[in-house]
């Protein structure tokens, strides 16, 4: 993990208890909203937490390069964190996403095997992290119940991403998926205008920024948006989940 402070990282002491400490001076409980972390008591954890780090990067920070070697086991606290691969040719396609108190799985394979292959990863959002020596990690898998626990639900979820991403690109048309995409973005944002750009839709689905501007522009058509610069109006959302529903259905009945 690139933990550079030159890219804008902060680091601080854990304390015993999982709190750090504030500009304060007092201590900050970093689990109160993550119960997943809140409810391993064990004493090997409180000792992994006494030489843990936090680390907090601001939007846009990348924090593992393809190539690179993982020497801490990373928990994100907060924010968001964007796991993507890229072709040779320069095409991204989003793997999955890691939120608060989930685990970096892609520090974690690399840790397990030792190997420097594989994705990158960028804080999507200012991010919070819990960067922890592999020897403590090392020792919860073998002491601890909980953290055993807490480990194989937080890789459950990244594998369910994963094959979800698998089943849509194998089965779906890109149509599909755009539709699917703009009606999970609308749910998160301001529900009838999304502030995106196209490049930033094609390196989500994994297609070129030509393909999903000749997409949007047959939504444009048929109703369903209105395109502005850096922005998508939303103005038939039914139409939308229709889309990304109706191939399936059609395959469903063949």
């Amino acid at each position: 993990m690139n933990n550079d402070n030159t890219n804008g990282m902060e680091e601080r002491s854990m304390l015993e208890d999982g709190s750090t400490f504030s500009s304060t001076g007092k201590p900050v409980a970093l689990f109160s909203e993550l119960p997943e972390l809140a409810g391993i008591h064990d004493e090997v954890w409180r000792e992994a937490l006494a030489v843990s780090q936090v680390i907090n990067c601001p939007a846009g920070t990348r924090l593992i390069e393809c190539g690179e070697s993982a020497d801490k086991f990373v928990i994100v606290l907060q924010g968001r964190v964007r796991v993507y691969d890229t072709a040779e040719n320069g095409r991204e396609i989003c793997l999955y996403r890691v939120s608060g108190g989930q685990v970096c799985v892609l520090t974690l394979t690399r840790l397990l095997l030792r190997s420097s292959r594989g994705a990158r990863a960028v804080a999507e959002q200012d991010v919070r992290l819990l960067a922890m020596p592999p020897e403590y990690f090392n020792r919860l898998l073998t002491e601890s119940e909980d953290f055993r626990r807490y480990l194989m639900t937080s890789m459950a979820h990244c594998i369910s991403d994963v094959i979800q991403l698998i089943s849509q690109v194998s089965f779906d048309h890109l149509e599909q998926r755009l539709a699917a995409l703009i009606c999970k973005l609308s749910s998160q944002a301001t529900p009838d205008k999304l502030r995106c750009t196209h490049q930033a839709i094609a390196n989500e689905l994994g297609t070129t920024r030509e393909v999903v501007s000749r997409l949007l522009k047959d939504f444009e058509r048929s109703g369903h948006i209105k395109l502005s610069r850096g922005s998508i109006e939303i103005h038939d959302i039914d139409g939308l989940e229709k889309l990304r529903y109706q191939t399936v259905n059609q395959k469903t009945s063949d």
